[in-house]
């Protein structure tokens, strides 16, 4: 790695590291702690991904890459994992029922629109109580119709249940909210890694668009309409999604099984914070390798 590259880099790191470590702070997360988790993270990198092909990864090579002395690695080893005692990453019944509503034209008008549904079907006609069961089985219907209610995703009527919401998003539940971060921001920093390493099959989209003198006073409509048109947008990229996955499409064939996706994200960033970047407009991942004009 060049000087250049590798300073350039170091910038991107600090404005990476700015929010995280402003989300960190505010929930009582130590230098320390941080600090030991990152040393799990460069070993567990070092010998998952960079080991020599046929060859088990050795202390010795973790430690040339790492710069973390073997002994302390053995040591790491032998705690417990940061991830060791985490849930699995399962969607909650809340954004099951709320992905089943959308995606699954049994609950949906001739319009295509997630219809309201009674709670209750006399017959065997699409219900809540069928949807719930369907895509959440697990949870009581009522238990879960409520906390539908309380993030606001549903309302209910004497007629039934209407779904407002077009996606899953926790109001209060910061532990979800949480998940939902680490699962965000791994997937961001993923794409651009291997946009940066331009790894087959060639770049993943990844585009920025921003201007730097705007006023104040032209935010809150800015923040309309991109949370409107972002919306739209997604809703779109659901449908053409859940078309090529088996879960939603069943009779579909083909071998492995992959996670892709889209992400979408608003940004504003006061002109006196330290990271402010430069005066681009666009960019993306053609951009792929840092420079100065990049920094």
């Amino acid at each position: 790695m060049s000087d250049r590259t590798q300073k350039a880099l170091i910038r991107a790191l600090y404005r990476m590291l700015r929010p995280m470590v402003r989300l960190l702070l505010r929930h009582g997360v130590s230098y320390r702690l941080f600090a030991d988790i990152a040393r799990h993270v460069y070993v567990d990198t070092a010998r998952e991904d960079f080991a020599i092909p046929g060859r088990k990864q050795s202390l010795s090579r973790m430690a040339v890459l790492t710069g973390i002395n073997r002994k302390d690695i053995a040591k790491l080893q032998e705690r417990s994992h940061p991830l060791s005692d985490a849930p699995a990453e399962q969607p909650t019944p809340a954004a099951r029922v709320i992905t089943g509503w959308l995606n699954d034209v049994r609950f949906h008008t001739p319009a295509g629109e997630p219809a309201m549904l009674p709670v209750e079907h006399e017959d065997s006609g699409p219900s809540f109580t069928a949807l719930v069961r369907e895509y959440s089985r697990d949870v009581p219907v009522r238990a879960l119709l409520d906390e539908l209610e309380r993030i606001e995703a549903v309302r209910r009527t004497g007629e039934g249940v209407s779904l407002l919401a077009r996606g899953y998003i926790p109001l209060e539940d910061m532990q979800e909210n949480i998940r939902i971060f680490g699962t965000a921001a791994a997937d961001l920093m993923g794409t651009m890694d291997h946009n940066i390493a331009k790894q087959a099959p060639g770049p993943f989209i990844q585009r920025t668009v921003s201007y730097v003198n705007i006023p104040e006073e032209l935010l809150e409509r800015i923040r309309e309409r991109s949370a409107r048109e972002g919306q739209a947008f997604l809703l779109q990229v659901n449908d053409w999604l859940a078309e090529c996955d088996r879960d939603q499409s069943p009779e579909l064939a083909g071998s492995g099984q992959v996670r892709a996706g889209i992400g979408l994200y608003y940004f504003e960033q006061r002109n006196d914070e330290r990271s402010f970047p430069g005066t681009g407009v666009i960019s993306g991942e053609e951009n792929a390798t840092p420079s100065e004009d990049d920094a």
